[in-house]
């Protein structure tokens, strides 16, 4: 069994930061935002000052309905300040969630029902552990494992990036009230983890997934002049999800952190965990049969961001070019042109964009070259409504492949034998 890495003790965090910690400013930010009511301003319509009668008797106590609406009860003056507290930390938290249904959806609260079993007796246990994810990629992977019974949500929302990640109130109420983290590692949003260790609560267990994978497998983004100056790599891709097989490890990594945190529910993890390595192991039989129907004239990628190199090497068909801005922001003009030379001088049919990089300069790359340009290969982004067989890792996959199997001229019947399953 895997053992989850847990820091040493720190004091505990009073504090809940709001924004990404820059790395030359201490973590830990004093006060409480969140319960400054005081400085808030006030959203309500100021009212005409009613006409106080003289009493001798004690204050009259206030009415409120509760969240029910059906029975009323009495709040005394001294109960106000905690209920007051409670309604501006509960605003924040609905403030936070930007208004997308789709958002919401996407975060299943485990209930009795939901991971019941007719005649079942030894069904799962609703836990009310929560794990927070450094990514939606990596979270979809867990939640194959994890299921119903348990409680994940991805700090960065879907449709969202780590490069360009924003934290809002809610994050931090994410991040203080998880049991466990989960990071891919590598250094793959760095800024996102610190977001998260900053606000959250002290001794909380963490795992990074990429340990699982051998070093020596691990690929360098330095150039081999940086490497060969240094003696050794200091960057390296963090990309090893779109490796199916590398996404094996990671599963083995994730049903021993889940039954540590949840012993309860060990059982139930690992039989998740066998029937998605299952299922992974005939996509990537599939994978590997669709790729090599490409002509070789064709078998290689263009693609928006270097983040499928292991999946290249894994299926023989290797990245020849990569436009790689920092921040993903439009190309520079530099960046254009060699891209617009490598298409050209490997004479490729297609290249491949993202949702994460959507940009009019493609399609005029795509002009000039004759190459196709397809905008929706994702290594991050679930295809598919939340809750569908599709909004899965095995949906954002084999849709992957089915693109670049087509887009290249390969014969995509070769993936007729797969679909996303769904763990029961």
């Amino acid at each position: 069994m895997q053992e989850i890495l847990v820091p040493r003790n720190k004091p505990a965090v009073a504090s809940v930061c709001l924004r990404m910690p820059p790395a030359d400013e201490p973590s830990n930010v004093p006060g409480d935002p969140l319960l400054r009511a005081a400085a808030r301003p006030s959203m309500e319509t100021p009212r005409a000052p009613r006409q106080q009668q003289p009493r001798t008797t004690a204050p009259r106590q206030q009415k409120v309905k509760t969240p029910r609406g059906g029975a009323r009860v009495l709040v005394s003056p001294e109960g106000r300040l905690a209920f007051s507290v409670i309604a501006v930390l509960a605003a924040t938290v609905v403030l936070g969630q930007r208004g997308s249904d789709a958002d919401i959806a996407t975060v299943e609260t485990p209930t009795s029902a939901s991971v019941a079993s007719t005649g079942d007796t030894t069904a799962p246990v609703v836990s009310s552990r929560r794990v927070l994810v450094s990514d939606p990629a990596n979270t979809a992977i867990v939640r194959e494992i994890s299921g119903n019974v348990i409680t994940v949500e991805s700090i960065i929302p879907p449709g969202g990036n780590g490069h360009t990640y924003e934290p809002v109130p809610s994050d931090a109420v994410k991040a203080a009230t998880a049991d466990l983290y989960i990071e891919n590692g590598l250094e793959l949003n760095p800024s996102v983890t610190e977001f998260v260790l900053t606000n959250a609560k002290a001794g909380i267990a963490r795992v990074t997934l990429a340990d699982a994978i051998p070093a020596s497998e691990v690929i360098s983004t330095d150039s081999a002049a940086e490497i060969a100056a240094h003696g050794h790599a200091h960057a390296f891709n963090a990309h090893l999800w779109t490796d199916p097989v590398y996404v094996i490890a990671y599963a083995e990594r994730i049903v021993a952190a889940l039954s540590t945190l949840d012993p309860t529910n060990a059982a139930a993890y690992r039989d998740r965990a066998d029937k998605f390595i299952g299922r992974l192991q005939k996509l990537d039989a599939a994978f590997r049969a669709a790729i090599a129907s490409i002509p070789e004239s064709n078998r290689k990628l263009v693609v928006y961001h270097d983040s499928w190199s292991y999946f290249g090497r894994r299926y023989g068909i290797p990245i020849v070019g990569a436009i790689q801005p920092v921040t993903f922001a439009e190309p520079s003009a530099e960046e254009i042109r060699r891209m617009i030379d490598q298409i050209e001088r490997e004479n490729v049919p297609a290249f491949f964009g993202s949702e994460v990089f959507p940009s009019d300069v493609l399609e005029t790359v795509a002009s000039e070259t004759g190459a196709t340009y397809h905008a929706d290969l994702s290594d991050e982004e679930l295809p598919g409504e939340p809750g569908t067989p599709e909004h899965s890792y095995e949906g954002m996959m084999i849709a992957n492949v089915r693109l670049i199997t087509s887009a290249l001229g390969g014969d995509v019947s070769f993936l007729d034998g797969v679909a996303p399953g769904v763990n029961s």
